[in-house]
């Protein structure tokens, strides 16, 4: 059956993904939700509200499962964790879920999944394994490297995002970034962000020469296309400007202790032109300039932006 979604308020990003799998409802049974503490915490309870809604529009707002839900008496609906998960909340969790529910459904959240402690991590490792029919498991985290690798792979894991919180992408890159950052079916991408922060030190630290800089790219866009390798080079650099001007990661939080290296070599109008120069390279692909060519005399601007070159 299918359901007619209505879209989150205009402050929270939700991918396709999500939204296709709660029209449809094949959302999966856990999911883990990366992002900021903000955004992934209005994601879980629109994503909670959503499934549990009675309405043929979901979430209708009106409906018996709405209002209990607005209300905070939703028994259908728990709320675990925030600055840590403790095991007594797991526990607790877990002796709620055999309750009949009033609706069929049962959400549960896990705000802070990145900050469970080691023993509750193992005691909700049993109840993700065998998940009961129509028990939805949504997960939080700042971070999808800081989670225990045994419960990501018991998850599908979402990028959260809030609007504002990268203005410079264009809405259709986040499905090629999600394929680049998260565990897809898309083999790809294997591989590509940590290539990418390599080559990335290659120019910046060990100054390579161009044409050596330019065939190691072309070398990468064997599976990635030149175009999406440039589009997702272009992001990885407008983390960087943020985090040169004090901000934090967007896109690629799971690098950013790399990130926080690269970002002082250069001064912040440094980067923009960087940007502006991967940009244009970009562009120049859809000339129908040859992607090597294209690369080398990338390479070639790049190395002038560098300081002492």
């Amino acid at each position: 059956m299918t359901h007619s979604i209505i879209p989150p308020s205009d402050s929270l990003i939700l991918p396709a993904a999500i939204l296709d799998a709660l029209a449809t409802d094949r959302m999966p049974h856990a999911a883990l939700l990366v992002g900021t503490s903000r955004a992934t915490n209005l994601a879980a309870r629109y994503i909670a509200q959503a499934l549990l809604c009675e309405g043929d529009v979901r979430p209708c707002g009106q409906c018996s499962a709405c209002i209990k839900f607005h209300a905070d008496v939703q028994t259908d609906f728990l709320e675990v964790g925030g600055q840590a998960i403790k095991t007594s909340e797991i526990e607790a969790m877990q002796r709620w879920l055999p309750v009949r529910g009033h609706s069929g459904k049962k959400v549960y959240t896990l705000y802070g999944a990145d900050h469970m402690t080691g023993v509750a991590a193992n005691r909700i490792l049993k109840t993700l394994e065998e998940p009961q029919s129509g028990v939805f498991a949504l997960l939080t985290a700042l971070g999808r490297q800081a989670v225990l690798s045994t419960i990501r792979s018991r998850c599908t894991i979402y990028t959260i995002t809030e609007s504002g919180a990268a203005p410079h992408t264009d809405p259709q890159v986040v499905p090629l970034l999600d394929g680049a950052t998260q565990r897809t079916e898309n083999h790809s991408f294997d591989g590509f962000v940590d290539k990418m922060i390599k080559w990335t030190q290659m120019w910046l630290v060990d100054k390579s020469p161009a044409l050596i800089l330019a065939a190691q790219w072309q070398s990468y866009c064997e599976e990635v296309s030149p175009a999406d390798s440039l589009t997702l080079l272009v992001e990885y650099l407008r983390d960087i400007l943020h985090t040169r001007v004090g901000q934090s990661s967007i896109r690629f939080q799971d690098w950013e202790a790399s990130i926080k290296r690269i970002a002082p070599i250069l001064e912040v109008r440094q980067w923009t032109r960087v940007i502006e120069i991967v940009l244009d390279s970009r562009q120049r692909l859809e000339s129908h300039v040859a992607s090597l060519l294209n690369f080398e005399q990338m390479c070639i601007r790049l190395r002038e932006v560098l300081p002492d070159v």
